[in-house]
């Protein structure tokens, strides 16, 4: 099951937050989450204009999240308001399952305050614990130093590069990092 046990925390500056796992009647302010942090991180792929996901969407995304033994979503929350978000999906197939990848966003007044870290960590805590998890992935924009200092200092390997995988509206281009963590 993608569950996890609330876990507390406190930031840099000494404010309390828990993460706990994403839940389907949390759709909507994980929804508002999704369309702030579009709006002002530089390192998402999506696009405003291009998220169009609904409440009962993302209530049947947790939901499935929650049955799936290959899957996790945590949220961060401090003083009731969602700080960060990972999602978390391994591969599909049998082949593949033993590994996955996962995306995650803080908010910008959270940013370097060890909320980043946290939910990374619950990720992988979670994942020693997953028989069926055995490798973690992700891609980092090749800009986003402070991402890839986190990953680097928390274990993840470097296993290579996507050469212009970003291409922005204005036609410049972004590389792409790949990182792994394997679970022991």
């Amino acid at each position: 099951m993608g569950e996890i046990q609330l876990k507390h925390f406190l930031t840099k500056n000494g404010n309390k937050f828990v993460i706990r796992t994403a839940l389907p009647e949390d759709a909507d302010k994980v929804l508002a989450f999704i369309r702030e942090i579009i709006i002002e991180a530089p390192y998402l792929l999506t696009t405003t204009a291009e998220f169009k996901v609904t409440i009962d969407q993302q209530k049947r995304f947790l939901q499935q999240v929650v049955k799936d033994n290959g899957k996790l979503a945590i949220l961060a929350e401090y003083e009731g308001e969602i700080i960060g978000f990972l999602d978390f999906h391994n591969g599909g197939k049998q082949r593949i399952e033993h590994q996955g990848s996962f995306g995650m966003s803080v908010r910008k007044d959270f940013r370097n305050h060890g909320v980043g870290k946290a939910l990374v960590s619950v990720l992988l805590a979670w994942a020693k614990e997953n028989p069926l998890i055995e490798r973690v992935c992700l891609e980092v924009f090749s800009e986003n130093i402070q991402a890839i200092s986190l990953y680097k200092n928390i274990g993840f390997l470097e296993e290579g590069l996507k050469r212009r995988a970003i291409k922005l509206s204005d036609q410049t281009y972004h590389d792409l990092i790949l990182m792994a963590y394997f679970v022991e």
